[in-house]
């Protein structure tokens, strides 16, 4: 009786064994891939293309600067267990490779930036803040969608269904845009910004930049006496209407500027990061449309 008793207890311990593999697996099938994302740019357009199969944590939260940035443990953590990180590259994130590499992760990398025509700043170096452009913004969302179905197969279609949909919301923001900045006299078309962020826009919209506070991509450069003094004269000389601000750079120089040239300050372009929850500027979309808005009432 007692042999008995001690089979059935095995065989049932047996049963919830397997029981417990079959729902440890199922679980593992159906999970959330896990998606870091550099800045809060990309991780608001992942979010989109990749709607709710993935969870996607930014390094760079919104508000913060790509240039001065250095990463946290916390930063560390979400690499070492994510499946796919998705840069921008072109020098944007200098810190990352050192980052990637002491986290360990075997995430695989994907720059969103790939396919992109790139354009030169005034100073001559390429611009790597591609999103500033509508169209480059499309390219973006196909490359999320590439690199999120090379690490969840399953999810191709999703992801490529998430994107297209993206894209026609890009493209309902840029008319938007278009709408709005038409409107600048071709004689005040001309842009003057804290740093060199806004090269795309520039060029997808037909503004002229005239030049920046600080004469470069990275926002961390301290531009010379020489450079502000001949940026007070170029902006004399071509009669520029305005001086626009970012949320993620100290506006006193700029301010300085202005009062040295003459013209009116506009402030808040959303240009390394965008802005909290509760701003204008929560999500890419909203972003190009506040910085349209903003360009457009600064110059007429």
């Amino acid at each position: 009786m007692k042999r008995r008793c001690l089979m059935v207890i095995l065989m049932l311990l047996l049963l919830l064994a397997a029981c417990g593999d079959s729902t440890a697996t199922n679980s593992s099938a159906s999970g959330k891939i896990k998606v870091v994302a550099t800045n809060s740019v990309i991780a608001d357009m992942a979010k989109n293309v990749a709607g709710d199969r993935a969870e996607i944590y930014a390094i760079l939260k919104p508000g913060r600067d790509a240039h001065d940035y250095e990463p946290t443990a916390e930063d560390s953590k979400a690499l070492a267990v994510a499946q796919l990180v998705l840069s921008n590259g072109l020098g944007l994130e200098a810190w990352l490779d050192k980052t990637v590499q002491s986290s360990g992760t075997k995430a695989s990398l994907a720059a969103v930036s790939e396919g992109v025509n790139l354009l030169k700043t005034v100073q001559g170096e390429t611009d790597p803040h591609i999103w500033h452009g509508p169209d480059n913004g499309k390219i973006m969302a196909d490359n999320i969608a590439k690199g999120l179905a090379k690490v969840d197969a399953a999810g191709k279609a999703t992801y490529e269904a998430n994107a297209a949909s993206y894209k026609t919301q890009i493209d309902d923001t840029s008319r938007q845009m278009k709408g709005l900045l038409d409107a600048i006299p071709a004689e005040r078309r001309k842009l003057v910004t804290n740093h060199e962020a806004f090269t795309y826009f520039a060029a997808q919209f037909n503004l002229k930049i005239v030049g920046s506070i600080i004469p470069s991509f990275d926002s961390a450069s301290e531009p010379s006496a020489q450079a502000l003094t001949e940026l007070v004269k170029r902006i004399k000389a071509e009669k520029v209407p305005a001086i626009f601000t970012e949320t993620t750079i100290n506006p006193k120089l700029a301010e300085q500027i202005s009062k040295e040239a003459g013209v009116k300050i506009f402030s808040n372009l959303y240009g390394d990061a965008l802005g909290d929850a509760s701003s204008d500027g929560s999500t890419y979309l909203k972003m190009l449309l506040s910085n349209a808005r903003n360009i457009a009432n600064g110059l007429k």
